[in-house]
């Protein structure tokens, strides 16, 4: 197929619907497309099997919403009294087909397993973060240990998953140091209530130190018809594995990509030049750029305009907490 490149055919009443074809006419929103609540968690499905519905849940949580599937990426929703609410809990989720882990610190995983046991979903991790899963109840026959390194393909009802080796974040340690005593200094001290639920959420992860260089997964998911969606939930450099396997695939449709914990732009920003020019979306939506302590958000726009600058023709999606962008998967730049 020809290369075209996505325009936003249409917004009203939260309807965000991206075509990769000419301008189309505004389409009337409909409830799949409109309506800010999680298919997981009882809302409604796309009307068409060709729309993809995602919605952003905080950190590097999405939710897919295509067909008859519901893909989680990443399972981290009862993240504790000092974060912005998300507007539903981990047990209002009743609907999954599979959770992708990116990788599994807690702000990853921690819901993960009370999850796939209530809707008996397949979760997908690299070894570090499946041993994790396998100590929380999660039946063995739900639990698909990926290494990334290449020939793994994953076959599920409507797409097929390719896991790819990444790199967790590591900001500079003067910078981490700089913003963590800042914050120290400024934020309110946590109750002992509010120390104790953080405690029992780390404890529903890991900080086995292998995550860095071989528990963190990027993957690539392909619909059916074709339609590519890149996720790296965490902003970390990219690997030579990412590179070789993106050579051979060529590009997505759909970046999902955690921006960079270094909280500097200019630190950021290169990091999200780094992802743009392995995996070449069409579609950009960041991740990871809400924040517990003080509302230090990292902002996404100057990494809109450092990506348009090299790619004018890059669509940038962002929306709050389960607001959902809806995608025309027949129109694909590959």
């Amino acid at each position: 197929m020809s290369m075209c490149r996505p325009v936003v055919s249409g917004i009203a009443a939260g309807l965000l619907l991206v075509s990769l074809a000419a301008p189309a006419v505004a389409q009337t929103p409909e409830a799949g497309c409109s309506v800010p609540r999680l298919v997981a968690t009882g809302g409604p499905t796309p009307a068409s099997a060709e729309t993809l519905a995602v919605r952003w849940t905080g950190y590097s949580n999405f939710e897919l919403a295509f067909g008859s599937q519901v893909v989680l990426l990443d399972a981290y929703f009862d993240r504790g009294s000092t974060y912005p609410p998300l507007g539903f809990t981990a047990s209002d989720v009743v609907r999954a087909n599979v959770i992708l882990i990116g990788h599994g610190h807690h702000d990853h995983m921690a819901d993960a397993a009370s999850i796939a046991v209530r809707t008996g979903a397949t979760v997908v991790g690299a070894p570090v973060t499946t041993e994790k899963l396998l100590t929380q109840r999660v039946a063995a026959s739900q639990v698909h240990t990926v290494v990334g390194k290449g020939g793994e393909r994953l076959r599920f009802e409507g797409f097929t998953v390719e896991p790819i080796l990444g790199r967790h974040g590591d900001p500079p340690a003067d910078v981490r140091t700089a913003f963590g005593e800042a914050l120290q200094r400024t934020a309110p001290k946590p109750t002992a209530e509010q120390a104790a639920e953080q405690r029992a959420i780390r404890e529903r992860g890991t900080s086995d130190p292998r995550i860095t260089t071989e528990g963190t997964i990027a993957y690539v998911i392909t619909l059916d018809n074709g339609f590519r969606i890149a996720y790296r939930d965490t902003g970390g450099a990219v690997t030579d594995i990412e590179r070789t396997a993106m050579a051979r695939i060529g590009r997505v449709d759909l970046a999902l990509m955690a921006t960079s914990a270094s909280y500097l732009t200019n630190l950021t920003t290169a990091q999200a030049l780094e992802y743009q020019r392995t995996y070449r979306p069409s579609i950009y939506m960041p991740a990871h750029h809400d924040a517990p302590i003080n509302d230090l958000w990292r902002p996404t726009e100057p990494l809109f305009q450092a990506l348009k600058a090299v790619d004018p023709a890059l669509s940038t999606v962002s929306r709050g907490y389960r607001e959902p962008a809806c995608f025309d998967t027949r129109q694909r730049v590959h």
